[in-house]
């Protein structure tokens, strides 16, 4: 399980939105048409889906729909089965026709990591989907932004860095786009996005504090932040190594956690001296260690998490 927790983190940033084919409610046997399909999705209709928004019921009934059509099997809105935890419709693709955005959660699960784009055509709908962080569609609204502020939106999705259970998690934001081919991962197109960040990162290390500041940090959070700077670092071509010391020291800690999230770091930066370090950790006597030092010797360099190569 912790394997494939790994190989999730460290190659999940640099996938694009999975898409399916061009779906028609005729090619599901057991896919009933959803009311929403009917609607006008043009961002010129009045009233239009973007400023009156239908009930979530109908959300969930448009996607089940797809759903079925697609594989002929749908949890969605079942008791025990998956629910949209937020959605909103915007202008994805530039076209004047609303994408309906949707974060999908599992019921009575810390979920909400799912999101789904919807995209009607003339043939038919598209559904485009992909997982973030825990909550990452909880808020999808909060999560369109027009960055360049050019009237194109982008997608601000959350993946997991790693964690330090207990005590904070590190992050990387992704951008993604519509590129007209698919929602592909653009975030080399936006460097001062993350130039920012850095520097918001960097000020507030220094004043955290036992209590949460106006950002939500504390000093709990000190060594995922250290972490999630470091990867920006590396990912602006600042420095290729940044981030080493961390995880060197978090490597030698008597803390068994500690030492797991040091690990996981070397395996991002991905330089030729983290692999000698992760050739000596997998005979580490803490299993956890050793297998996330293994796993990480088996990835291709190029596809490591940090700094993520989205070219």
């Amino acid at each position: 399980m912790k394997s494939s927790k790994l190989r999730f983190a460290i190659l999940s940033a640099l996938l694009v939105l999975v898409c399916s084919n061009r779906l028609s409610f005729a090619s599901g046997p057991a896919a009933p048409r959803a009311k929403l399909a009917s609607y006008d999705w043009s961002t010129t209709a009045s009233p239009n889906l973007g400023r009156n928004p239908p009930p979530k019921k109908l959300v969930e009934n448009l996607i089940r729909s797809l759903e079925l059509a697609e594989t002929g099997f749908s949890i969605m809105g079942d008791k025990d089965g998956t629910y949209v935890c937020s959605f909103t419709f915007a202008d994805l693709r530039h076209n004047g026709m609303y994408s309906l955005v949707a974060g999908i959660g599992v019921t009575d699960r810390p979920s909400c990591r799912g999101i789904t784009i919807i995209d009607k055509t003339s043939a038919g709908f598209e559904s485009c989907g992909q997982g973030g962080e825990i909550g990452s569609g909880s808020d999808v609204a909060a999560q369109i932004r027009d960055l360049n502020h050019d009237g194109h939106l982008e997608i601000l999705l959350s993946y997991g860095l790693g964690s330090l259970e207990q005590r904070c998690a590190a992050n990387w934001t992704a951008i993604y786009a519509w590129t007209g081919n698919g929602y592909t991962n653009v975030s080399d197109q936006f460097k001062d996005f993350y130039r920012q960040r850095l520097d918001l990162v960097k000020r507030i290390i220094p004043t955290l504090g036992p209590i949460p500041n106006q950002e939500g940090y504390a000093l709990s959070d000190k060594e995922c932040l250290e972490a999630e700077a470091s990867a920006i670092t590396r990912f602006l071509g600042i420095s290729a190594d940044a981030g080493l010391d961390q995880a060197i020291r978090l490597t030698e800690s008597k803390d068994r956690l500690e030492r797991e999230f040091g690990t996981i770091l070397l395996i991002q930066i991905g330089t030729p001296e983290t692999r000698k370090l992760l050739e000596k950790l997998v005979n580490d006597p803490d299993y956890g260690v050793a297998m996330y030092a293994k796993n990480g010797l088996t990835i291709p360099r190029k596809m490591k998490f940090a700094p993520p190569s989205f070219r």
